[in-house]
């Protein structure tokens, strides 16, 4: 059934994104029929379940000093980029163009585009499907992402749809480098990756259930840190 998206180009991010505009889709329509408390308390339990995803995924970390150097370095240069606020503006951008009138745009733009990025399974599979030409993984993701979509977009609204193309570009930079970088990818920086991403995943469901207000795009260059720590600690 699949099987196509081993013949294109970037198959599995296409698939990927795929999914999730069609789960936003689904979303969008699903949400016409939920009130404003009942969204809340959607809201809470897509935290909950988003923080114990990063809890799972952060367990599996190697090299703790690793990821948390990368976390904080990766924060710091984050911070002076100014990652956070370019990412707002692009939501709030795309928003304007568009003309949408949700109120939680960039809020939903923001927080799916960081929860379908920030996971190992992005960076692995890219590489897998860059390299051997297996979307497996990705296509496992999307059906994830597509899910997960669904039910952001029936609380977040149409912003969580346009997640799709920073996730296909983001993804895509990753399977064409693939050739070079997978043969560099150890068991243990996949679990260093998977710690930091899941660190960061964390912070989302902090950030759903309102507990915090972490500015989570600043972390977003620790995934790069973490490649280089690691090999410094193995």
């Amino acid at each position: 059934m699949f099987e196509i998206f081993s013949t294109i180009p970037a198959g599995g991010s296409v698939f990927n994104a795929l999914a999730v505009i069609i789960g936003s889709s689904a979303g969008l329509f699903a949400g016409k029929f939920i009130n404003e408390k009942l969204r809340d308390a959607i809201f809470n339990c897509l935290g909950l379940f988003t923080l114990y995803i990063g809890i799972n995924m952060a367990l599996s970390m190697k090299h703790s000093i690793a990821v948390l150097l990368s976390l904080v370095l990766g924060t710091i240069t984050g911070y002076f980029l100014g990652l956070e606020d370019k990412l707002n503006a692009l939501g709030d951008n795309i928003k304007a163009k568009i003309h949408a009138s949700d109120s939680r745009f960039t809020e939903g733009f923001v927080t799916s585009t960081l929860l379908f990025c920030v996971g190992a399974m992005a960076i692995i599979g890219s590489f897998e499907d860059g390299l051997r030409h297996n979307p497996e993984i990705l296509i496992t993701k999307g059906i994830m992402d597509g899910v997960a979509a669904s039910m952001f977009a029936g609380t977040f609204g149409i912003g969580v749809m346009f997640s799709a193309p920073a996730l296909f570009i983001y993804q895509g930079i990753f399977t064409l480098a693939g050739t070079y970088l997978e043969p560099f990818i150890t068991p243990d920086m996949y679990a260093n990756i998977s710690g930091i991403g899941g660190l960061m995943i964390m912070g989302i469901g902090f950030n759903l259930m309102k507990i915090t207000r972490l500015k989570l795009s600043d972390m977003l260059p620790g995934l790069i840190y973490i490649f280089f720590l690691t090999m410094l600690f193995a």
